[in-house]
């Protein structure tokens, strides 16, 4: 459910706030690049954003030693739990995440020493810290942000809700205020609205200034003209991958090539935030349709009491997502305008929206992305305390396909002590790597369930684009530049 449909808002032309859904984290980010744009109330925004960081970076300046005053106040000041009000970030099991602690606040001043030893006394760009310190990462970023404009944020939200006439609750509230010449945060009682799924309060932020990943990050900086040299004497070519580590070490020599880079960016004319129309993610609009096509479409009620119902249910449920994708135009909604694939998380999503209105009908919850020790496993449905079965969702052509059939999958299951288990292998392509895979699903199924004394259950599931009628001799078209094995 989402924040306007929880409270029956019909939104207004001064409505520039994110939707948030209430149950599940969105995986976008405050970009602090943005907030160079905003105008009004957020015209300043960055400078105070900026000016806290001045100030720990000043601290970490004067700091002789890791145990001195002034490097203990700056870890408190780069301290910033993840305001989980905001319903963004990584955390997809609920909407609350372990922020970052006291790890991430020293890796933080350890950046900023490194810039200040390099020349780079003064903030220019939060970001910068992050391409100089692989543990910095987009949701760290935006983290940071969120924490030292909450004031503006609850102003943002409050006046939300006098506009659609919303009632407000007085919550207690994490890292509110922030006294810097103290290096003290203050937690406040504020007046917000309350998320009725958890009881927790609800903040507001513009999308504006959401983006999907920071517009200055390591890889973009890597990529650009001013690493050219680097690239030349490792033979690598734009785009190619190289881990976050060896772009810190890099980018920890040459500090004042991210700075003269990331100047470069404030002209960018591009400089826009997140596209909420195309949603090139699937991260916003993941359950409008499939929750309707499952409203549209009831289940017949029935008991859902042992393992065998459940594996029953979620069978029934599997097929419906395949239907919904192949039939009802569900593959259109994993394809961007450009006719590029969007990623396996959109996959997950789609499946939740439409498997989750599902099996609330019986009392099964469905969860995703649980830790179970070894990695998250991608969903998890439980009914009562012992009925609950796991379900991986892979593109055909991931180049990790197998390896989750025959390793995650399992693994998961042990830790969980699941005996049920069911892979959602989704096809996009048509080459010889998924076709023969998908041939060969059935047998290399039965094989691990065989192995592991499990119940193992797949479905294959055709997301690819439909044919045109020019070429309507084929059932689905072959891209004949698509690689095999892609991750």
């Amino acid at each position: 459910m989402r924040f306007t449909e929880a409270f029956g808002i019909e939104r207004v032309a001064e409505d520039d706030w994110f939707d948030p859904h209430l149950t599940v984290d969105t995986k976008l980010f405050i970009d602090p690049l943005l907030l160079l744009e905003a105008g009004g109330v957020w015209a300043t925004a960055h400078d105070e954003l900026i000016a806290h960081f001045v100030h720990c970076y000043s601290l970490v300046a004067k700091a002789a030693s890791p145990k001195s005053v002034s490097a203990q106040a700056a870890r408190r000041l780069l301290t910033f739990p993840e305001p989980f009000e905001l319903g963004l970030g990584y955390t997809a099991v609920g909407t609350r995440g372990s922020g970052a602690g006291d790890r991430f606040a020293a890796r933080m001043a350890d950046g900023i020493a490194v810039a200040i030893a390099a020349g780079l006394t003064q903030p220019e760009h939060i970001e910068e810290i992050g391409i100089l310190n692989e543990g910095i990462g987009a949701d760290r970023i935006s983290d940071a942000t969120a924490n030292v404009l909450k004031g503006r944020l609850f102003a943002y939200t409050q006046e939300t809700a006098r506009r659609h006439d919303l009632p407000l609750a007085t919550h207690n509230v994490g890292h509110a205020r922030v006294s810097l010449d103290a290096a003290r945060w203050h937690d406040e009682e504020v007046e917000l609205p309350t998320n009725p799924s958890t009881g927790r309060p609800i903040i507001l932020v513009p999308e504006f200034i959401l983006g999907g990943l920071p517009t200055l990050n390591a890889d973009d900086w890597f990529d650009s003209h001013f690493n050219d040299d680097i690239r030349l004497s490792l033979n690598l070519t734009v785009g190619q991958a190289v881990s976050k580590a060896s772009i810190v070490a890099f980018a920890r020599q040459r500090p004042e090539r991210v700075r003269e880079w990331a100047r470069a960016q404030t002209s960018r004319e591009d400089l826009i935030g997140y596209d909420f129309g195309g949603d090139p993610l699937e991260v916003v609009q993941w359950d409008r349709e499939p929750a309707r096509f499952a409203v549209e479409h009831p289940l017949p009620a029935r008991p859902v009491a042992t393992t065998k119902d459940l594996a029953e249910l979620v069978g029934e449920v599997v097929e419906r997502f395949s239907h919904f994708v192949e039939e009802q135009r569900g593959w259109s909604l994993l394809w961007n305008d450009d006719r590029s694939e969007k990623p396996e998380e959109a996959i997950q999503l789609l499946f939740l929206g439409l498997a989750q209105p599902y099996l609330r009908q019986f009392d099964v919850e469905l969860d995703r992305e649980v830790e179970l020790g070894r990695g998250p496993v991608d969903f998890k449905a439980s009914s009562g305390t012992s009925a609950r079965l796991l379900i991986e969702v892979k593109k055909l052509h991931n180049g990790k396909f197998w390896n989750g059939l025959r390793h995650q999958l399992p693994s998961y299951m042990n830790s969980d002590g699941a005996s049920e288990g069911w892979l959602i292998a989704v096809q996009y392509r048509s080459n010889r790597t998924a076709v023969e895979r998908l041939k060969a699903l059935p047998v290399e199924v039965a094989g691990v369930a065989s192995a592991t004394g499990t119940s193992l259950h797949y479905s294959a599931v055709d997301a690819r684009r439909p044919v045109s009628a020019s070429r309507i001799e084929d059932a689905r078209p072959v891209d004949s530049t698509e690689t095999e094995d892609a991750p």
